[in-house]
């Protein structure tokens, strides 16, 4: 666990993030937090374990951050951050002719993507923009990292959300949109089927402010 806020502490936030990746949108809802209302104790805690996320929170949490939709007993999963769909590249990719990679372009190559996001809701929306025939092409690795660093190898290219793939740019990454890619989800806020405390109500307005 990280405490990420100040010692003058009147009110408590407490938020699990669960999976491997942690949307940058975060980083910028702490810093209004904190502007807003710096008396606010916001603990994080980081959870890499997937098996961890299928079961409910235990009292101790306020909210959750997630990459997947769970339907959990008591809880009520919101959509909270879009993106968009990008295929990543090596940066000397014959495909970076295209300001959007077409998708046939995309079926001609050789398809690397990471079972750890198995079960992300945008992992669904790439297989019904290919019609299901995208998994032909796949080949799968354990992690997302690894698969990132095989495509900044030239081994295959990625489609994830744009978001997800910025970090690699230094990498020798190189990222294109996917021509008409719909919107995806890219988490989703997890809080109590309750009324929230003034506190947390407004906690969860900043995070619905950032995009």
């Amino acid at each position: 666990m990280l405490d990420v806020e100040s010692s003058d502490v009147t009110a408590e936030i407490r938020m699990a993030v669960l999976g491997e990746w942690v949307p940058p949108q975060l980083a910028s809802v702490l810093v209004l937090q904190r502007a807003e209302e710096p008396e606010t104790h916001v603990v994080l805690a980081g959870w890499t374990d997937r098996g961890r996320g299928a079961e409910p929170l235990g009292d101790g949490f306020d909210f959750a951050l997630s990459a997947v939709a769970r339907q959990w007993a008591g809880w009520v999963c919101e959509p909270l951050w879009h993106d968009t769909l990008a295929v990543a590249m090596a940066k000397r990719s014959h495909l970076l002719a295209y300001r959007e990679v077409p998708c046939q372009e995309v079926l001609k190559q050789s398809v690397i993507c990471s079972q750890s996001t198995t079960h992300e809701s945008w992992r669904m929306t790439v297989q019904r923009v290919f019609d299901d025939v995208l998994h032909e092409r796949e080949q799968a690795v354990e992690t997302f990292d690894v698969a990132m660093t095989l495509v900044g190898a030239g081994y295959g290219i990625a489609i994830a959300p744009a978001a997800r793939l910025a970090s690699y740019l230094h990498r020798g990454v190189a990222v294109r949109p996917l021509a008409g890619a719909p919107t995806i989800v890219m988490a989703y806020l997890l809080r109590r089927n309750a009324s929230l405390s003034d506190t947390q109500a407004r906690f969860a307005r900043r995070a619905r402010l950032v995009s």
